[in-house]
């Protein structure tokens, strides 16, 4: 009677693969979801973008739908005219220049204005901190978009 050589554990099943190709699936799994090895598995993906980002991202995302809103009712800038003639009448002296940037903004014609609160240009995200379209969205559009950047 010839005895079979095992190793510890329990015996393969007929056409089971070995522990090498278990570990050779297990690591390829685990490539596909986006981890990599380094000492341990860790996630390869790349890291979520810092709190700053997502708050310009998120003001990009309202004023790309103000500027639809603009477009398709060119009235709504003497809206925010007005919000900005507000502040300015409010803002103690001497007037912040964003006050100034934005009035020589609002002077151009809808579609400018609409470009240039989609646009990704420098001072186009500064403005958007401080913005006088803030009113023309509705509590829905902006918790809308608020859970969209959470």
């Amino acid at each position: 009677m010839e005895t079979l050589k095992r190793g510890p554990g329990r015996p393969r099943k007929p056409g089971a693969p070995d522990a090498a190709e278990r570990m050779r699936t297990a690591r390829e799994r685990k490539r596909r979801a986006g981890f990599r090895l380094h000492q341990s598995w860790v996630n390869a993906a790349p890291q979520g973008y810092s709190d700053h980002q997502r708050l310009d991202a998120r003001s990009l995302a309202m004023h790309c739908l103000v500027a639809r809103k603009l477009l398709a009712n060119p009235a709504l800038i003497a809206q925010a005219r007005n919000t900005l003639a507000r502040w300015r009448a409010q803002a103690p002296e001497p007037v912040p220049s964003y006050f100034l940037e934005w009035g020589r903004i609002l002077e151009g014609s809808p579609e400018e204005i609409a470009a240039f609160l989609a646009s990704m240009r420098e001072d186009a995200t500064r403005l958007r901190q401080s913005s006088p379209f803030t009113n023309l969205l509705t509590p829905e559009e902006r918790a809308r978009i608020f859970e969209a950047f959470r």
